[in-house]
């Protein structure tokens, strides 16, 4: 709902009250036909083309302040427009660092549709997408590129607005508007800190404007910003929850996980050298001292095991001792190994990053009726995340999607000096993490997002007119750290004829190793020499790019008039341009630990629209839209859009509209070079357990990678959206909104069923691991590819309160409140099975698993006293099923499938509610100075445990202010 503005009738008491302050009733008379001789002021409106006196359209749009977001005391605009209740599934916080963004970009996702379906606009116009896209799929504007200092407001459209902008804008419209016309210097310091005395944030920000527009006819406007975060590790959240801990099937924490039963998609559960009662399933736990496969028996042990029967011809002492002392958990596997949680030592609850902003504008008036305008934006990022460690048995990415299955090769060679089989060359299942010459898999980028805008608009022969031009790219690279070269690692650890061959052909530094040099592993990594590990180990790097460009014009004006004024028309066109590029990573296929993702493609747009407004009576207004977008590769879209206000009262109005949409596929589903490799999905392998005598355990459950490719035939999904509300100002302090709203979208490009694909036959198998003569190996990788398939219903209701209580002289109390309750989100497959997703975790391959609760609410609270101010911000999420879905009104299984005691995981099968305090205050020494300050997470609330979620470790990825803790900022802002 657009902020409130408090309208006031003039009763006859007013009129008495205006003479007396006037002096006269003449000259009452005259101010009042002054007012009516004084043009109104006519404004723009996000989610229409028309510019209009009233601002309430009968689209529902909030409308955040300046003011708003300052008292929030959030840091920038993603960490604000994320609490807003109608983001849900499917947003990309910055802390995303296990998701295919890498925690390079933030992102919003109106309705919980997904961050691809949202359209973010600045200033009106587009802005190019994040290069990494989210699950290789999902395309969505960076939040972080938008300079904090410079928002003057922003405005949220949460109606479907394709009829207007075209592509991406099926749940929404996130317009933010930057400031323009400011005179002055600003200078703003901030430091931030968690109270655990990490994660420090300093930010500084310089904006400097001169020339006032409307008395000297120009302005320039300059803004500069520059910050950082410090990494916060999970090592150092120990204690809070369930946060950053990985291992939970470990006795420690209570849980009874039994990783050989159903891992429910959670196969990191067991912990690293998790050694289960199938040996066969050991490879997939690598330890850190190093489990090695009986070469006789096939059985895997530990090579810190000193127990009977492991067959081994030599015992290492030292390898338990040196797992204790570098393991956090208690060695408490019925079958031995070193159990180790690599997530815990290693992973992050936030990255390093840091942001540099430059905002610059430059408005002339050229007359009285014309303006243009020429803005340039840079923003610049520099994060650097870590994960678990790279296992050395890890299968080998391939640019053609198959891996190289490293389950064989690597083995310590029969004279390696670690390999307790001396004598026989044996499997191991190994990883570095307590070596920290190869350390966690560590990645840092850098990327640049450049645009330039040229606007001109003014008044011609009675026509309004706005025309300009955008250029917009964003450029990143990402630097793959220590990736292990597969020739030389199975040289070093197992140096055969043909594998010193391979190595010394492809690796010139592995030649130059002395004759017979192998790599020592787990307790005895200290005796090998810094030649061995730069043979070994590079970095690896990729370059990716996204663009957009184009030129637009529109243009409106009075056409007649009805009963309740005058008719208003708009047109315009648009032509633009749009490529993405992202190449693999050098080196793939033949350096361990390297993501199979890529995708590119460009193509042309160009459309044509037309708006009406027509005020039937005083009462009544309907508007109505249309436009036509065509794709180069996705072909053409018509987007109609209608729309009524009706006020019955002079304070309440009732609105609704009714609008097609579309989005046209991006080139990571439809890019025919497009390919992604994923994990996660759970399929059962019946063939293989068809009468070849394997354990159905082999066969059950079972999550192999899956590589998704694009697919050139693809189709725009399409959408219809109904919103029904009012607005209704009860009294002249107290305003309240209230809307109903439903999308359905058909033809959603999503990846084919993996557990279908799997029983089509869309695999390739590792017969390394077979477990006897008839069985052809386990799954090696599965591929799937996206279809038009699914229809979706979402389905929910906004509800908006504000109201205003003056405490005379103690100061002014604004009160707000917003919630969003999601009633449905449905998808329906090709098959026709109904999939509801409300209420539980959601649908992975749509969103990104963080979860669909029914309820949203944030209350706000604002005291205002002279030069003080103090904010307070509620923020609740509401809870949901620990279940994936409701499959045609059947809940799916919870997660105990894992637990070994039948318990439910988490307790109840349900993801607690999440509610945190955010405070905040500003103090004006004078009109130039002002202090601030916040304290984030007020009541230290710990977030709940969530297992499922994989953008976080142990919580949901959302409420990454419940894993920091308690967070305080403080600062001084200066005007000159």
């Amino acid at each position: 709902m657009k902020t409130q503005t408090y309208r006031f009738r003039r009763s006859g008491v007013a009129r008495a009250v205006i003479a007396v302050m006037c002096g006269s009733a003449s000259m009452m008379v005259a101010q009042e036909t002054l007012a009516q001789s004084t043009p109104v002021q006519r404004v723009e409106v996000t989610g229409t083309n028309i510019r209009r006196t009233d601002s309430e359209t009968a689209s529902p749009v909030q409308v955040i302040s300046r003011e708003e977001i300052q008292n929030s005391g959030k840091a920038n605009v993603a960490e604000f427009l994320q609490t807003l209740t109608s983001d849900g599934q499917g947003s990309v916080p910055f802390t995303y660092g296990r998701g295919f963004s890498g925690a390079t970009a933030a992102g919003i996702s109106l309705r919980g549709l997904g961050a691809n379906a949202t359209l973010v606009l600045i200033n009106g116009r587009r802005a190019a997408t994040a290069v990494l896209a989210d699950d290789a799929q999902r395309t969505y504007v960076d939040l972080n590129t938008i300079p904090l200092e410079a928002v003057e407001r922003v405005e949220v459209l949460k109606d479907g607005a394709s009829s207007i902008y075209g592509s991406d804008a099926v749940a929404g419209v996130v317009n933010i508007i930057l400031r323009k016309n400011y005179q002055g210097i600003q200078i703003k310091v901030q430091y931030g800190v968690a109270q655990e005395g990490d994660g420090a944030e300093p930010k500084v920000s310089l904006m400097y404007g001169r020339g006032d527009l409307d008395k000297d006819g120009w302005n320039l406007l300059v803004n500069v910003e520059a910050g950082k975060k410090d990494a916060i590790y999970y090592k150092d959240r120990m204690g809070r929850g369930q946060v950053g801990i990985a291992a939970i099937g470990n006795a420690a924490y209570g849980l009874g996980f039994d990783p050989n039963g159903s891992s429910n998609n959670l196969a990191r559960l067991g912990g690293e050298g998790w050694l289960a009662t199938d040996s066969l399933t050991a490879a997939g736990r690598p330890s850190i001292i190093g489990n090695v496969r009986n070469p006789t028996t096939n059985v895997y042990y530990s090579r810190g095991d000193t127990s009977a029967g492991t067959g081994f011809t030599r015992g290492f002492a030292g390898a338990q001792s040196f797992c204790v002392a570098n393991s956090t958990l208690p060695q408490n596997n019925a079958r031995g190994g070193c159990l180790y949680d690599h997530w815990q030592t290693f992973g992050q609850v936030q990255p390093d990053i840091e942001n540099y902003n430059l905002y610059t504008r430059f408005t002339k008036k050229l007359n009285a009726d014309t303006e243009a305008s020429l803005d340039f934006s840079w923003s610049g990022f520099r994060s650097a995340i870590q994960r678990e460690p790279i296992a050395f048995n890890g299968g080998v990415n391939q640019p053609n999607g198959v891996p190289l299955a490293q389950t064989a090769p690597t083995q310590l060679g029969a004279a390696h000096p670690d390999n307790p089989y001396f004598g026989t060359a044996a499997r191991l299942a190994y990883t570095g993490g307590a070596d920290p010459n190869l350390g966690p898999n560590r990645t840092h980028s850098d990327g640049d997002t450049y645009r330039v805008v040229g606007a001109i608009k003014g008044s011609l022969a009675s026509w309004e007119y706005d025309a300009g031009f955008v250029y917009s790219e964003a450029r990143q690279t990402d630097v793959a750290e220590k990736r292990i070269d597969y020739r030389t690692k199975n040289a070093l650890l197992n140096p055969t004829a043909a594998n010193v061959a391979a190595a010394a052909a492809f690796n010139p530094a592995y030649a130059a190793l002395p004759a017979g040099t192998v790599l020592r592993i787990g307790e005895n990594y200290t005796l090998n020499s810094p030649q061995v590990y730069a043979a070994m180990l590079k970095d690896q790097s990729r370059e990716g790019y996204s663009r957009v460009y184009g030129v637009d014009a529109k243009a409106s004006r009075e056409i007649g008039q009805l009963a309740g004024g005058a008719m208003s028309v708009a047109v315009g066109a648009e032509i633009r341009r749009e490529a993405y590029g992202l190449p693999f990573y050098t080196g793939l296929g033949d350096y361990t630990g390297l993501s199979l993702t890529k995708y590119s493609g460009s193509r042309d747009i160009w459309a044509v629209y037309t708006e009406g407004n027509f005020p039937i009576t005083k009462a009544l207004e309907a508007s109505a839209a249309l436009r036509y977008d065509h794709y180069s590769d996705a072909g053409n879209s018509v987007t109609p859009k209608i729309g009524a206000k009706f006020k019955p009262m002079s304070n309440l109005a009732l609105r609704g509209t009714y609008a097609h949409g579309f989005r046209a596929p991006s080139f990571t589903e439809n890019g025919v070079d497009s390919i992604a490799a994923f994990g996660g999905a759970t399929v059962n392998d019946t063939a293989r357990c068809a009468g070849t005598g394997v354990a159905s355990s082999l066969c059950n459950g079972v999550a192999p990678t899956f590589v998704q490719q694009g697919n050139p035939n693809l189709e725009p999904e399409e959408s219809r959206s109904t919103t029904l509300g009012m607005v209704w100002d009860l009294t002249p302090k107290t305003s309240m909104t209230l809307d109903v709203w439903q999308i359905k979208r058909t033809g959603l490009p999503v990846i084919e069923d993996p557990q279908q694909a799997i029983n089509r036959g869309q695999l390739i198998r590792d017969p390394s691991t077979a477990s006897n003569a008839n069985d052809p190996g386990g799954i090696l990788v599965g591929f799937v590819r996206f279809q038009n398939s699914a229809q979706s219903l979402t389905r929910g209701l906004d509800l908006e309160v504000k109201h205003r209580i003056d405490l005379q002289s103690m100061g002014r109390l604004n009160l707000g409140m917003t919630w969003t309750h999601l009633m449905k989100q449905q998808v329906r497959d090709a098959a026709g099975v109904l999939h509801e997703y409300a209420g539980t975790h959601g649908d992975c391959h749509i969103t990104n698993c963080i979860g669909s609760p029914k309820d949203r609410v944030q209350m706000t609270a604002k005291w205002e006293l002279n030069n003080l101010q103090v904010g307070g911000v509620v923020n609740y999420r509401g809870s949901f099923k620990g279940i994936d879905e409701y499959t045609n009104g059947v809940a799916a299984p919870c997660w105990s499938a894992a637990i070994a005691n039948g318990a439910s995981i988490p307790a109840g099968c349900t993801v607690k509610s999440f509610m945190t305090l955010d405070m905040s205050a500003r103090y004006k020494l004078n009109d130039r100075i002002e202090i601030f300050g916040s304290i984030q997470n007020v009541f230290d609330k710990k977030p709940p445990f969530d297992p499922e979620t994989y953008g976080a470790i142990g919580y949901n990825a959302l409420d990454y202010s419940g894993a920091i803790g308690r967070f305080f900022r403080v600062g001084l802002r200066a005007s000159f």
